[in-house]
């Protein structure tokens, strides 16, 4: 395959993965706690991971969250979701418990990527 042949799939990749991202984010701050919207906006937050995954490989995957820093970010979000649990009486334990279960679903789900995408080829290794 040509150099440059998946450009407009790449482009729509740089354009639409931070916009994924950022509705993610905004998702966990504008929405009120209690209704499981860390779990969404982490799945989201994912997707846009996955898309960065698929059109730029698994090396680009790594640079971009690097997996230490992935697991660090799942063991801060299940304490974090243990400590909002644990503590029902405390002010902000739903919060606590929504952005445990954004981080932890996001870095869970960037962990699984790089795992499964780490033998695949990029899109634009493949032969068409």
């Amino acid at each position: 395959m040509k150099p440059g042949a998946q450009i407009v799939l790449s482009n729509a990749a740089r354009l639409y993965a931070p916009l994924m991202a950022l509705f993610a984010l905004t998702l966990v701050v504008a929405r009120a706690p209690g209704e499981g919207v860390g779990f969404i906006a982490g799945l989201m937050f994912a997707w846009a991971f996955v898309v960065h995954g698929l059109i730029f490989g698994a090396a680009a995957s790594r640079a971009a969250f690097p997996p230490l820093a992935a697991r660090l970010c799942l063991a801060l979000g299940i304490i974090g979701a243990a400590c909002g649990a644990g503590l029902p009486g405390w002010r902000f334990a739903q919060v606590a418990i929504e952005a445990g279960l954004f981080a932890a679903t996001a870095s869970a789900a960037a962990l699984i990527v790089i795992v499964l995408f780490g033998r695949a080829p990029m899109l634009r290794d493949a032969d068409w």
